[in-house]
């Protein structure tokens, strides 16, 4: 069209400018419908869970937890996930206020299922769960909550600072309270050795710390709470043995006085433990010392060879 004196040259410029300064503004709007359709399907899922009914609610006659001496109680507690089959079956046992008792049994024997029963996740099919006499169906949420203390063997830790997942349940603690409870979970040494220290931000689940590391951080950040009722759910079981020695010596000095409940797999968790419960196919088989244990119960001794040749392989 220049060629044929049509039109002209800065014709020509100025429609290539314009095509130039449209390209950016609908790349643009592209990328913003991508992020729109992303942003509905994430808010489509946020939305399914924030009205989702919780199937363990409070009754509206609740209590609240105060004073709690720590003495607890499975009165012939029968349970099982959803529409499955009875994970416990009759299983009946009491904790003394200040009793240190460890539950033993072979993997998917229920173990785990009591510590969560006890925290109120679930509700048994029959029987109770008691703490201090009260059924906690019958107390209100927090208060349980701030009574039972749970260590799992794998713990979630936030994306934030070191100090902050440790003073999760208790945001007004100093940095001192911070530093004496991961003192006793053995973890300050660990802690101080890396870049910022307390204020290391460990990253989603913690993906920056080792399973070791992420456990004693559980420990120090549950010891700081100060429970009256403690579970050690395998609590220890990616520490190196040396490491868990020291913090066992912590944790006599600590679980003095304090209901505690360790669902143990370790010879040496056990020993922490003033009576040994043997838990098979949901229901209590025998209870008594480690030693009365080996002495009058076989398949006390078979439970913990199997645990041993795991843990070898």
């Amino acid at each position: 069209m220049v060629l044929h004196h049509h039109t002209q040259v800065g014709a020509i410029v100025a429609f290539n400018a314009y095509l130039l300064m449209l390209q950016a503004p609908f790349m643009m709007l592209g990328q913003l419908v991508m992020m729109g359709q992303r942003a509905r399907a994430s808010a489509e899922r946020i939305f399914e869970i924030l009205d989702e009914q919780p199937s363990i609610t409070e009754r509206s006659e609740a209590v609240e937890l105060h004073d709690v001496d720590g003495r607890v109680e499975f009165d012939h507690v029968r349970f099982g996930y959803a529409d499955g089959p009875d994970i416990l079956t009759d299983f009946h046992a009491t904790l003394a206020a200040g009793e240190t008792v460890a539950l033993v049994g072979r993997t998917g024997s229920g173990k785990s299922t009591v510590a969560r029963l006890l925290a109120r996740f679930y509700d048994v099919r029959d029987g109770s769960v008691r703490v201090d006499g009260h059924d906690v169906r019958d107390v209100t949420l927090p208060s349980l909550r701030a009574t039972v203390g749970l260590v799992l063997d794998e713990p979630f830790l936030f994306s934030v600072s070191i100090r902050d997942n440790i003073a999760y349940g208790r945001s007004d603690a100093s940095l001192d309270e911070v530093i004496a409870a991961a003192r006793a979970a053995n973890a300050h040494e660990f802690i101080t050795a890396l870049p910022e220290g307390y204020d290391t931000v460990v990253g989603e689940r913690g993906y920056t710390l080792s399973g070791g590391q992420r456990q004693r951080v559980a420990i120090a950040r549950t010891l700081l709470v100060n429970p009256p009722v403690l579970i050690l759910d395998d609590a220890t079981s990616a520490i190196d043995v040396h490491v868990e020695a020291e913090i066992h010596d912590a944790l006599e000095r600590l679980l003095d006085r304090r209901t505690t409940l360790v669902i143990a797999h370790r010879l040496s968790t056990i020993a922490l433990a003033q009576r040994v419960i043997l838990l098979e196919n949901g229901r209590v088989v025998a209870t008594g010392t480690h030693d009365e244990l080996l002495a009058t119960t076989p398949l006390y001794a078979e439970v913990l060879a199997q645990v041993t040749a795991t843990e070898a392989s």
